[in-house]
């Protein structure tokens, strides 16, 4: 931040900032003072220009075509964008969606029963059916299922403060890798309920199906 900072300081309205007497130019560079009308070009084979420091060196004749020139500043992009995708992913043109993006129906999604390590976290089952829609949500919106069912063995920890850290797949099948990712980021941190001991392990199922 302090470099582009600089940069910034160092701009002006009209241009680049001259260079102050108690910070002369490196050798070959002249400073970026603007050249009287009548004087010509200031540099007819081209320049470099530090705009940092306020400094130009102009090109040796045998300088304007070499290779290790950086490139010339490219022009800005038209603002339309003109046949730019949607950043949503929509249709171009009114065309038809990509048919890798669009979302396949939700699955019925069944918690099976949560086995426990070092304690109890009462109704964890009954807190995830309630968001079971995200669940099947995230399924559907990543790939859908690859066949008629599919399986989540998930695992965490719940801690005092009574939210499911560390979460983990154990095992899936029928499931996208994205899908999995979009179901353990739903899940991390969100309340699961508060544990008879501090921490409890979690392990939960859940069974994926199509809709009919």
């Amino acid at each position: 931040m302090s470099a582009i900072g600089a940069c910034v300081g160092a701009a002006t309205e009209g241009g680049a900032q001259a260079a102050s007497p108690q910070d002369p130019p490196a050798q070959g560079w002249i400073t970026a003072a603007t050249p009287d009308a009548d004087a010509g070009p200031r540099c007819p084979h081209g320049a470099l220009e530090d705009p940092h420091r306020g400094f130009v060196r102009c090109l040796e004749p045998g300088e304007a075509d070499a290779g290790w020139l950086p490139p010339s500043p490219q022009p800005e992009p038209p603002p339309d964008d003109a046949g730019a995708p949607p950043p949503d992913g929509g249709p171009i043109d009114g065309g038809a969606p990509d048919a890798s993006i669009v979302s396949a129906p939700p699955p019925l999604v069944e918690v099976k029963e949560p086995e426990f390590m070092n304690g109890d976290v009462p109704n964890v089952a009954k807190r995830l059916e309630k968001v079971s829609p995200e669940l099947a949500k995230c399924v559907a919106d990543h790939g859908g299922l690859s066949g008629v069912t599919g399986t989540i063995k998930l695992q965490f920890l719940v801690r005092v403060r009574g939210r499911a850290e560390g979460v983990e797949i154990l095992d899936s099948r029928g499931v996208t890798p994205d899908a999995q990712r979009c179901i353990r980021q739903f899940l991390k941190n969100r309340h699961i309920g508060t544990p008879s001991a501090d921490p409890v392990g979690v392990t939960v199922t859940l069974s994926l199906r199509a809709p009919k």
